[in-house]
């Protein structure tokens, strides 16, 4: 029997949830791939409507809504004809989630995101769209666009897809620490305490994902820590 046969039959042996959180963990490593290698700013051409850093930033964030989002909302709507409120899509446990960011934000930018405007590396990454330090109202859009098209397709993916199609099969302990690795493997490349930040924030998002029951309330923090971190080094420009 060849492989293509063997894996056939396989794939049939499995349980449906089995069959789904699998498929959920290939596309998850697929897109996450594709999204960095593809459609980084630096690897959009830099020609014609892309020709400026601040279309290829929206050009990236619009390949983010494609692949972290639709693609993932597509596969639960239509092929497991789940509800997207099933992975997250709600606003959950609200009254955590409030509390949760009014103690975490302002620790982890004390910590942290203050240190780091200081560090060249981020100085270097950060903001995305560099037009982004010309006014407050080019940073007030770039925070906007950045919250409603980037990072909330992210934590879709992430924290809405994969760990809670992951948890069926593995548990929530498991099903965070899987979907923490390509969340991190993805920030290879980018400056080292970020890197290994993101190791602690796919667990700590994950976490919040699945206390509050809602990607909503990991959403918010994470576009929270990327606005003081653009803010910061704006300011010490």
């Amino acid at each position: 029997m060849n492989i293509p046969s063997l894996l056939s039959l396989q794939w049939r042996g499995m349980r449906r949830d089995e069959q789904m959180a699998s498929l959920a963990l290939l596309i998850g490593v697929v897109v996450t791939t594709l999204h960095r290698q593809a459609c980084g700013v630096d690897a959009l051409p830099a020609t014609g409507l892309l020709a400026s850093d601040t279309a290829r930033v929206w050009a990236y964030y619009g390949a983010t809504v494609l692949l972290f989002g639709l693609l993932p909302a597509l596969v639960i709507r239509v092929l497991w004809k789940d509800a997207l409120a099933d992975y997250g899509v709600c606003i959950g446990d609200w009254k955590f989630g409030l509390r949760a960011i009014a103690v975490l934000l302002p620790v982890i930018s004390l910590l942290f995101l203050l240190p780091a405007a200081s560090m060249e590396d981020m100085r270097a990454t950060y903001p995305v769209d560099r037009a982004a330090g010309d006014s407050l109202s080019r940073f007030l859009v770039h925070s906007a666009g950045r919250l409603l098209l980037f990072y909330a397709a992210w934590e879709f993916l992430f924290r809405g897809f994969l760990l809670f199609g992951l948890r069926r099969i593995s548990g929530d302990a498991v099903a965070i620490c899987v979907q923490t690795i390509p969340s991190a493997l993805w920030h290879i490349n980018y400056p080292a305490g970020e890197l290994y930040m993101s190791i602690a924030g796919g667990l700590l998002f994950g976490w919040l994902a699945l206390r509050t029951r809602s990607v909503l309330w990991p959403l918010l923090l994470h576009a929270g820590i990327g606005v003081v971190t653009d803010a910061s080094i704006i300011l010490s420009l």
